[in-house]
């Protein structure tokens, strides 16, 4: 039976939290990217662990397909490993800078992937297509299958794709996602908005077709 659940919650605007989301303390995070950047084995083991089934789910909603998806995850830690002795946080949140760090790689194997593979499993929607829609909150109490999300998902625009998914799947508040995006909260506020009216209205024009 396919696992299914709500996204009434979700897509209902106003569910905005101030609580910082880390997975370490600021201390152990500066600790943790300071011996990575020392190439020690059990910090980059750490970093894999903490971060490699997050990365998965974040790209495998983009990519729709488990065997490209993992493919892509090994090589953000590949290209992070490249990478780490040459990356300089700025800002004061060490978790946070860690994490936006690792996601931005993971977008940016994403968006090169597209590249690469020249298609998609959906043209996003364009932004003439998306003006007509309502930014009032919706109540779509649907249940709703992963698959169904994911097919609303590959609908949108890539930087609408990145915010929701930052926002719900991973728990980041709309000012952290505008640090790691190097957006305005305003900006980041109204991609998700729009974002989630564009996912509303296909599920919502999916379901009536089901229904007739």
């Amino acid at each position: 039976m396919k696992d299914k659940f709500m996204l009434a919650q979700a897509l209902a605007p106003g569910n905005e939290s101030d609580t910082l989301h880390q997975l370490l303390s600021q201390q152990d995070a500066r600790e943790l990217l300071r011996r990575a950047q020392q190439y020690e084995e059990r910090a980059l083991t750490q970093i894999y662990h903490l971060f490699s089934d997050r990365v998965f789910r974040f790209i495998y909603y983009r990519v729709q397909d488990r065997p490209r998806a993992e493919e892509l995850t090994n090589e953000v830690f590949v290209r992070m490993l490249e990478s780490v002795e040459r990356f300089r946080p700025s800002g004061d949140d060490a978790a946070l800078v860690l994490t936006g760090w690792i996601f931005t790689i993971a977008r940016n194997m994403v968006i090169d992937d597209y590249r690469r593979q020249k298609i998609r499993a959906a043209e996003p929607l364009s932004e003439d297509a998306e003006a007509d829609l309502p930014d009032e909150a919706f109540d779509l109490n649907l249940h709703l299958t992963r698959v169904d999300l994911q097919n609303a998902l590959a609908r949108l625009t890539e930087e609408q794709q990145t915010v929701l998914l930052m926002r719900f799947e991973e728990g980041f508040t709309s000012a952290q996602i505008a640090k790691m995006m190097g957006k305005t909260e305003m900006a980041i506020k109204a991609l998700q908005r729009r974002g989630l009216a564009a996912m509303a209205r296909l599920l919502e024009r999916g379901h009536s077709d089901e229904m007739a």
